[in-house]
């Protein structure tokens, strides 16, 4: 097939075009590679775990050891016998009596983080756990927070679950449809 010149240049001009954009393509994802591999530093870390582990050390000891950490559930918790039944299939009920539990949940320090005694009732156990251990991380790093305004600086945590919430929202709706 003969063309003539302006079909033949028609005809590699989207051809150049695509190789372009792949070799562009190419070199973008050459850039997020190298990025993926750049060193990342760990300088601080705090923790509550299961089987008393308040520090990473202890975490560590844990993990090395071997330690079961689960338990009956603590008395302090909920009332067991009303939540427990054998049978799985059971609406409404549990069919364990066991689970990991953290410690000293009731020790917060809620004036350290300028929070009033009134907020603090209603401020989740899992926020308060947070908070706390969020600021040993920093202090186990040695920096001090303010240092890390405007710099690049990435403080990771994670927290999940919303049944604090709903059983505070519970006992709202409740106390205004029958005030005590």
């Amino acid at each position: 097939m003969n063309l003539k010149p302006t079909q033949e240049k028609n005809q590699k001009l989207p051809l150049e075009r695509a190789i372009k954009a792949l070799k562009d393509a190419r070199s973008k994802l050459e850039r997020y590679e190298n990025q993926s591999k750049e060193p990342i530093a760990i300088i601080g870390m705090g923790c509550r775990v299961p089987g008393g582990a308040s520090i990473p050390e202890a975490f560590w000891d844990i993990l090395q050891n071997g330690v079961d950490a689960i338990t009956e559930v603590p008395p302090d918790r909920w009332p067991i016998n009303k939540y427990y039944d054998s049978d799985p299939t059971t609406p409404g009920k549990i069919s364990t009596r066991y689970g990991g539990f953290v410690e000293q949940l009731q020790e917060f320090d809620a004036n350290f983080f300028g929070i009033s005694p009134k907020e603090t009732i209603h401020l989740d156990p899992q926020q308060r756990l947070l908070l706390e251990v969020s600021w040993e991380a920093l202090e186990r790093s040695g920096i001090n927070p303010q240092q890390l305004t405007g710099t690049s600086t990435g403080v990771f945590v994670g927290i999940c679950g919303s049944d604090y919430t709903q059983k505070i929202l519970t006992q709202v709706t409740l106390n205004k449809l029958m005030p005590i």
